[in-house]
């Protein structure tokens, strides 16, 4: 496990959080489960047929009522959890509650609005659109108007001058942002960043081109992107736009740029131009490069919440429970 996440695991035993796993019926998630609850990382809760959830957690040799289990089918019709979901997105109203708090997903939702619940991680079974169309209703941090994500790519054998953990964002949920979406994703990763790995974030703003190599609108945004930063965020170090080799390679960036500056060469954050590029990168590192990619996690949601990858481990699930604890504490 990288030293990322062990900061992660540390920080989130200090607070040990509830964190509620929807996807109890899962045998990966029940797993991840008893390990949150046993290296005191979290007090973990079940959702599902609690009957099954619970006879598997025996047959495992978890002791009896050492894990939370609540059963989904009960949870749908309880009043409180009902009064907390409605109007939290327009469509979800009075007269249509039922089809909302019959997934576990949305009950999970409703846990965090109730205070029954700190922090939701789901995605090992469901789609990402459904965990999304549910985390919305989680609704933004005041001040946030663009909600985003960010993987942590470990990488198991960096070039000697890369750091061993990046962070990559936003790779799963803007698949277009423009400038403004652009900065906002920047800022709040650079923040996100800094509490997670305990030092300066140095955040480059991907292109295919560097300081105007190319032209083209997109060539053009990332740099705009990089001026709204730098007037909101001055304490920020930030640079672009610039091609990924010169962000992370001092030998690249000392050819491609006069004055590599502080964050050329030296890069830990990414920040990519649409969902295409960031989603595609992380996938590419994580399969062909081996990298540990923790996420996404989802970032300036007004509760912590995470959207697991469906081929994620057992490892994976408590490494993203621990960081979406940590980013919130």
């Amino acid at each position: 496990m990288n030293d990322v996440v062990s900061r992660c695991i540390e920080l989130a035993k200090q607070h040990k959080r509830r964190v509620v796993l929807p996807e109890g019926d899962d045998p990966r998630v029940r797993e991840a489960a008893v390990i949150l609850s046993t290296r005191q990382i979290a007090d973990p809760i079940l959702l599902g047929n609690a009957q099954d959830i619970t006879t598997a957690l025996q047959d495992a040799g978890t002791e009896p009522g050492s894990i939370a289990v609540l059963d989904s089918r009960t949870l749908q019709d309880d009043a409180a959890l009902q009064t907390a979901l409605i109007g939290k997105r327009p469509r979800i109203r009075a007269n249509n509650i039922d089809q909302y708090l019959e997934q576990p997903v949305y009950q999970s939702v409703a846990m965090l609005h109730a205070n029954n619940a700190d922090a939701m991680v789901a995605g090992a079974v469901l789609a990402t659109a459904k965990v999304m169309e549910a985390s919305f209703a989680v609704g933004p941090q005041p001040g946030i108007k663009t909600l985003s994500s960010f993987f942590l790519m470990a990488l198991p054998n960096p070039a000697q001058s890369i750091a061993n953990t990046l962070f990559f964002a936003d790779c799963a949920l803007n698949i277009e942002p423009d400038a403004e979406q652009l900065a906002e994703i920047a800022i709040v990763s650079a923040a996100s960043a800094e509490k997670l790995m305990g030092c300066q974030p140095k955040v480059a703003m991907l292109s295919f081109s560097t300081y105007g190599s190319a032209k083209h609108a997109s060539v053009r945004k990332v740099a705009r992107a990089v001026d709204i930063v730098r007037e909101r965020a001055p304490h920020i170090d930030i640079d672009g736009e610039m091609q990924v080799d010169a962000a992370l390679s001092p030998r690249v960036a000392k050819t491609k740029l006069a004055e590599p500056g502080p964050v050329a060469g030296q890069a830990n954050v990414l920040i990519f131009p649409d969902l295409n590029a960031g989603n595609i990168a992380y996938k590419i590192v994580q399969y062909c490069g081996g990298a540990q990619a923790t996420g996404p996690i989802l970032q300036g949601f007004d509760k912590p919440v995470c959207d697991l990858s469906r081929g994620a481990t057992v490892d994976d699930i408590v490494a993203a429970a621990a960081v979406t604890i940590a980013l919130a504490s």
